[in-house]
């Protein structure tokens, strides 16, 4: 692919993307994929089954579900500096406020 290709299908898929409902996905540990969000699924896990919700999994885990300890380390300081500085703070709260 050339360069100017390039810059015509970054924003298109960037735009596909950032819909409330993306239509597109970028999966994958070792190498970043770009798919159809209804084809997905073996990229994703299953949090609720009625209705049905996927998410990306977890980032600190690898593909062979081995926790990556640097990954796994910012995860926790991001939650403690959270609960530390917002003491009191509920899970539901912490959510609604979490950014994107």
């Amino acid at each position: 692919m050339e360069q100017d290709d390039l810059e015509c299908v970054v924003p298109v898929l960037e735009s596909l993307m950032d819909n409330t409902i993306p239509l597109v996905v970028r999966v994958g540990h070792v190498r970043p994929r770009i798919v159809c969000s209804s084809q997905s699924a073996p990229w994703t896990v299953v949090v609720n089954e009625e209705p049905r919700i996927n998410v990306l999994p977890r980032r600190w885990l690898n593909s062979t579900g081995e926790k990556v300890r640097e990954t796994w380390r910012a995860a926790l300081r991001a939650v403690i500096g959270t609960v530390v500085f917002r003491p009191g703070i509920s899970q539901a709260s912490a959510r609604a406020k979490a950014p994107s």
